[in-house]
Parts: structure tokens; C-alpha cells; sequence
């Protein structure tokens, strides 16, 4: 039988793997030709099982490790659980930081002018980011810190934000460079910086439908007391939380149940593709819209997503990150597509559309055969 996990946990520090591991029961260890290492295992009140990998910092080494386990293990999801260094006040050591956006750091162009930012779509599943809605909107996901942890507290309980996060290939620890500067200016928003989820976020808009999350503890304020936090063990405790968030995420997914505990195709979330696996229909529908001679046009598209939104009734285009060439950007509408609260109707707009704009293009009745 060829392995596989239900879910796989990238880590960067053995901080952050011993934490992840430390929460894992029945655990063995998978070794991939090439020598990366999971250790696979069970969660206590999640169905299916959870790999955990150390693969090192940085982003280029974590989007090929994702691209790895994703073929050698097809995981449901993939999740970073780690630390970061939170960039502003309101965030505190401790506190769990769930990306709603991912921004690369260093693309761009130093122009005399300045340094000039060149923005990667650097977007999360909405489905999971929405599952860790639900599964953090409360304190019980406390429940899954180790008690040694939990005594460090002194009644300062840590908090859960959704915000985004700027990742690159560097540790930042002045509140006063020029490095500073430009996150503060090309991406002010950024509540925390680390360095691999960028590349996760790469390897997942390159994959068919691979859904992705990052959950990070705030273990310093990327500022001088860098090396005074690290030492008073908050990496530890950061990592701790992480991975405490982690395993609330994980039982709002795969929840185990009487009725569904270890099977792995009938869990109570809904089919498998529920949780991120790409399905024949999704691959189906990027065919079929890419059979759209004009697909190929990026103002066609936006035109879509334009007409979609206004089919929907919603108050702006339908949502999905445009990407350079056409058929990522095609797989992103088709993965939004089944992200939407309402699949169907997605795509029903989605085939209105386009049965106005192209109502004698051949393509439309390939596509008409893909709707109920």
C-alpha cells in the first residue's frame, strides 16, 4: 500500500516539530527516497492521520518539501505550524497568528528611486482559514497546551488573529532598518514576518487544489530583544501554542466520531475533497474552460469574474487571484470556485456567464455536460 497521511505538518525548528510530535499518539516514521523523514501518527479526538516533518528555515526549501509530500503522501491539507516575529504592538508573545494573506518579501526591482515591491499571490485556503475560524473563535483550543506551558500564563492568556504575514529569507531582529522600513511601506498590514510560508503558498497555487495554512506563535517582536526572548524559552512556548491551534484545527476537520473514527473516506466533513484533495470534477471544469479560446486573455477572465460576482449578487467580482498564465489563473477560478459557500451556484454563475458572452462557442456545451 503506497503511504499516506490525511493531513502533513511542515515544520522549520526541532522547537517546533518536538511540539507538534509531542501531541501525536501511535507514531511511526516514513522515509521518502529521497530521505525526507515524517512521523506519522494520530491525534486524540481527529480521524485519519497527521505526518509531521522538520524540513529546515526558509522558503525555498519548504515549497519543495510541500511539492514532495503532496505527491508522495496526498494529504487532505498541509499546514506551517511554527514561530514568527510579531511586527506590531497589539500582538503579544504568545499569542497565534493565522494568516489571511501571505506576502513574499524580497520580489521587486531597486529602481533609482527606491526599492520598488513586485507583489506574489500569496493566498491561504479559504476553507481552512475559515475552519480555524471556528475552531479558535473560542478559548477551549487552550485545552491542547501542555501544562508546563500553561503555568508560564500568569493569567495572560494567549490570543488568536487573523491577520496577514510577511515571509523572506532573512531573521529580523532591529525595529530601526531599512529592511524594517520596506515591510512598513510595501506591506504595512503585515502583523507578523517569518520564512517559509511564502514558498508553501507558492507550491499550493502551483498544485491542483492543494489546500495550505500557516498557524504561527509570536516568540519575539523581531526587534533587539530577540536574543532575550529566545533565551527565556519563548520559542518554546510559542511553538507550543502553534501547535495547540494546530490540533483544534485539525478536530474541526476531521472530527472522530463513532460512526466515521479511522476511515478516512467517510468523514463527517463531506467527501474527501472537502478538506483539499483535488477531485476528477476539478480538473474537469479547468478543462473546460480552458477549451474557451479566449480564456487565454487575462481582460476576458477578469470579464468573468466580473459577470460571475454580478450573477451571485454580490457587491465586487468574484474573488480569485489573477495569476500570469491562463490556466493557473483558470485553476485558482476553479478553486475558488469550490471554496464558495455555495459550490453550485458558483458554478452555475460561472456557466451563465459564459453561455452570455460565448453563447455559440463550441466549448459551452462541454461545459454544459459538467453542470447537474
Amino acid at each position: 500500500m503506497d503511504p499516506s497521511a490525511d493531513v502533513v505538518i511542515l515544520t522549520a525548528l526541532p522547537v517546533e516539530f518536538q511540539a507538534v510530535l509531542a501531541l501525536l499518539r501511535e507514531r511511526s516514521t516514513l522515509v521518502h527516497p529521497e530521505g525526507t523523514r515524517c512521523v506519522v501518527g494520530t491525534l486524540p479526538g481527529a480521524t485519519g492521520t497527521v505526518a509531521v516533518a522538520r524540513i529546515g528555515p526558509g522558503n525555498l526549501g519548504a515549497a519543495a518539501i510541500t511539492e514532495r509530500v503532496r505527491q508522495w503522501l496526498s494529504p487532505q491539507a498541509l499546514l506551517f505550524v511554527g514561530v514568527a516575529g510579531g511586527l506590531k504592538p497589539s500582538v503579544a508573545l504568545g499569542d497565534v497568528i493565522v494568516p489571511t494573506k501571505v506576502h513574499h518579501l524580497h520580489p521587486g526591482k531597486e529602481a533609482p528611486g527606491g526599492f520598488r515591491a513586485r507583489p506574489v499571490p500569496g493566498a491561504v485556503s479559504h476553507r481552512l482559514e475559515q475552519a480555524a475560524g471556528t475552531a479558535l473563535c473560542a478559548d477551549t483550543w487552550h485545552a491542547w497546551v501542555p501544562d508546563d506551558v500553561r503555568e508560564t500564563w500568569k493569567g495572560a492568556c494567549p490570543r488568536v488573529h487573523f491577520e496577514p504575514v510577511v515571509a523572506g529569507e532573512v531573521v529580523l531582529n532591529s525595529s530601526d532598518t531599512p529592511l524594517r522600513s520596506l515591510i512598513m511601506t510595501h506591506h504595512e498590514d503585515s502583523l507578523a514576518i517569518e520564512m517559509e510560508s511564502a514558498g508553501v503558498a507558492r507550491a499550493a497555487v502551483l498544485s491542483e487544489g492543494l489546500q495550505i495554512l500557516t498557524l504561527r506563535g509570536i516568540s519575539d517582536h523581531a526587534d533587539p530583544d530577540k536574543r532575550s526572548d529566545d533565551a527565556s524559552g519563548s520559542q518554546h512556548r510559542a511553538s507550543a501554542h502553534a501547535a495547540a491551534a494546530a490540533a483544534a484545527l485539525l478536530c474541526e476537520l476531521l472530527p472522530d466520531t463513532e460512526a466515521h473514527a479511522g476511515s478516512r473516506s467517510s468523514q463527517t466533513v463531506g467527501p474527501a475533497t472537502d478538506v483539499g484533495k483535488p477531485s476528477p470534477t476539478d480538473v474537469d471544469w479547468v478543462n473546460a474552460l480552458m477549451a474557451f479560446g479566449d480564456m487565454s486573455r487575462a481582460d476576458f477572465r477578469q470579464n468573468l469574474l466580473f459577470d460571475m460576482g454580478r450573477i451571485l449578487g454580490l457587491p465586487h467580482a468574484f474573488m480569485a487571484a489573477e495569476l500570469p498564465m491562463a490556466r493557473d489563473h483558470v485553476r485558482e477560478i476553479v478553486r475558488r470556485m469550490s471554496d464558495y459557500r455555495d459550490p453550485p451556484a458558483a458554478r452555475a454563475a460561472a456557466y451563465t456567464a459564459l453561455e452570455f458572452a460565448r453563447p455559440d462557442d463550441a466549448a459551452l456545451g462541454r461545459l454544459g455536460r459538467l453542470m447537474p
